[in-house]
């Protein structure tokens, strides 16, 4: 509460990023709370929604702790992965529930996705593709942590060569998240190839190819990044790109289960 009444805080050295991501995720704290609470003061929204709300709940405090920890151990990177990944997972939870409480109140479904619906073999290639991303992501939470956004001054190459000579360790983790982009695009490629060749839902392929045109932009950002220096504006798109690559890929997995899940209710029983 200090910080609210401290003289300097519209100086311009001011940290004013960081107080805003803290009132923001303050907020966000109390409109959940009020809502698992409302949510568990009826036993039909209990029944439904209690689950993701409790979760939602143990990840927000997790989320506060290793922002704390990422403060106290002054950006240490375990930490800021370890927030990055929370605040994914976070994010999901929630997504998951707008979209069930969605399709139960417009649809008036009783079943939102059925497991065998979700956990098929012909999904592998989904869940690749999500885990090559929220893995990408970490990467990227690497090289901003250890302040190797610059660390190779032109592209495709660094440094002139695909594999630096003896590179320094900024250097190593800027490669990785390059190689990471590159092994996404190939994951999102085949995902999306294989989605056409099974002919899946019309929904799941039009948000799969939102997705390539995602990954498209984000890669021009990264170039962007590095050949005018990590504009402030840049840099937050890129970030922010990231997040929407992550939930249109989600969203197309999930949208496939819901068709599944309806045809499935809609089969007339032997």
């Amino acid at each position: 509460m200090a910080v609210l009444f401290r003289k300097d805080f519209f100086r311009p050295d001011f940290n004013f990023m960081e107080v805003s991501h803290r009132y923001y995720s303050g907020f966000l704290g109390l409109v959940l709370l009020g809502l698992t609470i409302w949510t568990f003061t009826d036993r039909i929204l209990r029944k439904e929604f209690g689950i993701y709300l409790g979760l939602a709940i143990l990840l927000l405090i997790s989320q506060i702790n290793l922002g704390r920890l990422t403060v106290t151990l002054k950006l240490d990177p375990t930490s800021v992965n370890l927030h990055l990944l929370n605040a994914i997972a976070f994010f999901l939870v929630i997504l998951t529930v707008s979209i069930d409480s969605r399709e139960k109140v417009l649809y008036q479904k009783k079943i939102f996705i059925k497991s065998d619906c979700l956990f098929r073999k012909d999904n592998i290639l989904y869940y690749i593709l999500l885990i090559g991303i929220v893995v990408q992501i970490v990467l990227g939470g690497r090289v901003s942590s250890h302040y190797a956004g610059l660390a190779c001054p032109d592209f495709p190459t660094c440094w002139g060569q695909w594999i630096p000579d003896n590179p320094l360790e900024i250097v190593k983790i800027q490669i990785i998240h390059r190689f990471g982009a590159y092994m996404v695009a190939l994951l999102l490629t085949f995902t999306l190839s294989f989605a056409i060749w099974k002919n899946f839902p019309t929904p799941s392929k039009r948000l799969l190819q939102i997705s390539m045109y995602l990954l498209v932009a984000q890669i021009i950002l990264g170039i962007l990044n590095v050949f005018f220096g990590l504009p402030k504006l840049v840099t937050a798109l890129h970030t922010g790109f990231a997040v929407l690559l992550l939930m249109f890929s989600y969203l197309s997995l999930i949208s496939r289960a819901i068709v599944l899940t309806s045809e499935n209710e809609r089969r007339p029983e032997k």
